[in-house]
């Protein structure tokens, strides 16, 4: 617990709920020698982060009291002391009392009034305790190829689980209705017998699926107190990044399921909703945007003539994400793609993107202007012309020409660099042409939606990729060359098997 903590944490400020009667009443005092005149921080943990809640002046005894009239809601604490470093404590009963000294925060500890923090400073002992001789052991492992050694040295870490593991039941079966059990029960596994299939050996699959289905079986989700410890938003983020299987459809499913369970709570409805969202919001993985967009249009999104369940945004910022989220929906991993019908060189002849004869189409759209279209251009041609080419790949190649220069510019680029693939664009004259008039071009040649090319596929920076599979539907987005090669390998070989 003698740990520094980086004080930049205190400025964040989480808003809550309102509080009780009960949090108002609650007064937290400590004595911490060597602190006389200093000021002393109070932390409050929000998820697994600490963020400001309170600040205090030590007297000339060293004596801390907070005592603000809002009051302070159940969860884990930190008292921060000039280092900076700090000890944690749980809040949930009327009164604390604890004494310290600076130079030992944690060794020093007396808890004077507090039953809860009387258990859990023993607990964190005992499992310092045990940690330091789990290490010890461990060391005197590294160092031995002796097989009996190394297998008693094993056998004594096992009984070193069970213990912490007695431990652990003993809190819980001793005081099961306090705020410790809770904090310790959600830490500990769910105990579960291992299914084994007729030959004997593990049944992998079943075993995930029963550890799965029982991961939350220890965690209360309709209690808000969950939210202010550590404990649970590291269980939840192991559970979505690591216990759900990263496939956005899984994701989506498994998600809706998690936060349907916290739905009568506000503040934890809000939680996972705004955690998961902005997760794979700013995912750099592909595909995981389908997951932000189902996030978006099932909780932030009302249909019309309703109210976003999203209580905690704005207007404004609920109108920029819906509108953010309704362009991605339709370019997300297994849509169809719109089809695009655009002109090429020739501002006459006409070409539709679904048309195309081969078995998968590679969407490409650049500005002859634009420096790094410049580079990575060639280079994708290159790459084409040796290895894609012959997977029945064609390149659909949408260009920016919409005024003199850029027209001029993307065929001289064609002819030097020899783009032997489907070159098309918004030329100049049938761009200032369809701002007169669209109709002369809709729907005899081509969509509005094909002169809308940039709003259609969110073109706002280039270059930028799809890959279409045989039906157009998208099954990759802003893949390199070698990627592109990879996934058509592995689908074929998938397509095999």
């Amino acid at each position: 617990m003698n740990r520094s903590i980086t004080l930049i944490l205190l400025l964040a400020f989480v808003p809550g709920p309102l509080l009780s009667v009960a949090q108002n009443e609650r007064t937290l005092h400590f004595k911490i020698a060597g602190t006389a005149g200093d000021t002393v921080y109070l932390a409050n943990y929000y998820g697994n982060k600490l963020f400001y809640a309170d600040t205090a002046v030590a007297d000339a005894k060293g004596q801390v009291t907070f005592d603000r009239k809002k009051g302070y809601r159940s969860g884990v604490y930190a008292v921060v002391v000039p280092g900076p470093k700090y000890f944690e404590f749980i809040v949930n009963e009327p009164r604390v009392r604890m004494e310290t000294k600076v130079d030992d925060l944690m060794g020093a500890m007396l808890v004077k009034e507090s039953k809860e923090n009387s258990d859990f400073f023993a607990y964190i002992r005992f499992l310092n305790d045990r940690k330091a001789l789990g290490d010890e052991l461990k060391a005197q492992r590294e160092a031995t190829e002796l097989a009996g050694e190394i297998a008693s040295i094993d056998d004594r870490l096992k009984e070193l689980d069970k213990e912490v593991t007695a431990y652990q039941q003993g809190i819980v079966d001793g005081s099961p209705d306090s705020f410790l059990a809770m904090i310790v029960r959600m830490s500990m596994p769910v105990p579960l017998d291992q299914v084994k299939k007729v030959d004997g050996s593990l049944d992998s699959s079943a075993n995930y699926y029963r550890f799965r289905a029982h991961y939350w079986d220890h965690v209360d989700l309709t209690d808000e107190r969950i939210l202010y410890t550590p404990v649970f938003q590291n269980k939840f983020d192991e559970y979505i990044g690591r216990v759900v299987p990263q496939v956005p459809d899984t994701i989506s499913a498994l998600a809706d399921d998690l936060i349907g369970r916290m739905e009568g709570n506000r503040e934890l409805f809000k939680f996972a909703v705004h955690n998961i969202t902005y997760k794979y919001e700013t995912s750099d993985i592909m595909g995981m945007d389908a997951v932000f967009v189902h996030m978006a249009l099932t909780y932030y999104c009302p249909a019309p003539g309703e109210d976003s369940r999203a209580f905690w945004l704005s207007e404004e910022k609920l109108d920029k994400l819906c509108e953010r989220a309704r362009k991605m929906a339709p370019l997300v991993i297994g849509a169809m793609s719109e089809d695009l019908i655009l002109t090429d060189t020739t501002e006459t002849n006409w070409i539709g993107m679904h048309s195309l004869p081969n078995e998968y189409v590679l969407l490409a759209f650049w500005d002859p202007h634009c420096g790094h279209c410049k580079k990575e251009i060639p280079k994708v041609h290159e790459y084409y012309q040796e290895h894609l080419k012959d997977l029945d790949l064609e390149v659909y190649s949408v260009a920016k020409a919409t005024d003199n220069a850029l027209f001029k510019d993307w065929k001289k680029f064609i002819v030097e660099h020899g783009l032997d693939w489907v070159n098309v664009g918004l030329t100049v004259n049938v761009f200032e042409q369809a701002k007169a008039d669209p109709l002369q071009f809709i729907p005899k040649y081509t969509t509005l939606k094909s002169l809308n090319y940039s709003e259609t596929y969110d073109v706002f920076s280039t270059p930028k990729f799809f890959l279409l599979d045989g039906e157009r539907r998208i099954i990759g987005k802003q893949l390199a060359p070698e990627q592109i090669k990879d996934l058509i390998m592995r689908r074929r070989e998938k397509a095999v098997k």
